[in-house]
């Protein structure tokens, strides 16, 4: 029998909320394995030290992926990485899927940490992404998917429903659907990018790419309402999984 879920940090250099992002996943699943990928100028030295101290799989983009866009002041000079940015980064995940027999992959960003066993483990599902419709604290606030990329995931046999996208650190998705996913829609991605692309920018993003993915496939996207994010709630510590939380005095605290 295989592990329950295994956890992929999408490391850069903070490399102190890094490691206790993906302890914070042993804590509980200690037989988990764990992927740290490092942007190609992160902090390679420190997280191939860390990997070799926990017994995790390291690697490094092939080159440097950065942020996704533009997003308020950061200014990177696109709206949305190139497909060959977004290629890269999924490649990293796809592989190391194909290294893990777990039922289950997450998703970690340097802020995001598991404090409570998760419970929707128990459950059979195929992608549990962030809530926002409603959000812990009971507003909505769901990402729009436009209708053309709805359009798009019907025409090609997928499944278009979905709360809105919110694949971004703290996502967790079936490893197994997610392999077939990609195996079988990467070429119709690659070759319809740009065109998706030109209608809208999320293809492109780290917070939507995933789903598109899996929902292109035809499977269920559902949220999952034990996880939350640190500035929307005050009593965060109450959830299950917690992304954006920043500072390291509370982080230290976990």
């Amino acid at each position: 029998m295989g592990k329950i879920i295994s956890g992929y940090l999408w490391a850069w250099r903070n490399t102190e909320r890094g490691r206790k992002s993906v302890e914070s996943l042993r804590k509980f699943y200690p037989e988990s394995d764990i992927f740290i990928n490092v942007d190609f100028e992160g902090d390679i030295d420190t997280y191939k030290q860390i990997s070799s101290e926990i017994g995790a799989n390291f690697s490094i983009n092939k080159f440097q992926l950065g942020y996704c866009g533009n997003f308020g002041q950061v200014q990177v000079g696109y709206d949305c990485w190139p497909k060959e940015y977004t290629f890269e980064w999924v490649r990293g995940i796809y592989e190391a899927c194909l290294k893990t027999d777990s039922k289950y992959f997450m998703i970690l960003e340097e802020d995001d940490f598991v404090l409570n066993p998760i419970s929707i483990l128990d459950d059979e599902f195929s992608m549990a992404i962030h809530p926002t419709n409603p959000a812990p604290n009971g507003h909505y606030r769901p990402n729009p998917i436009s209708s053309y990329f709805k359009d798009f995931i019907s025409n090609h046999g997928g499944n278009p429903q979905s709360p809105g996208y919110a694949a971004g650190g703290g996502v967790i998705f079936n490893r197994e659907q997610f392999i077939l996913s990609w195996e079988t829609k990467k070429d119709i991605i690659w070759e319809s990018y740009d065109d998706l692309k030109n209608h809208n920018k999320i293809i492109g993003w780290a917070d939507y790419i995933l789903q598109f993915i899996m929902q292109l496939e035809g499977y269920e996207i559902i949220q999952n309402n034990q996880l939350c994010e640190e500035w929307e709630i005050s009593n965060w510590k109450d959830f299950e999984i917690v992304t954006g939380l920043k500072d390291l005095e509370q982080i230290r605290l976990l």
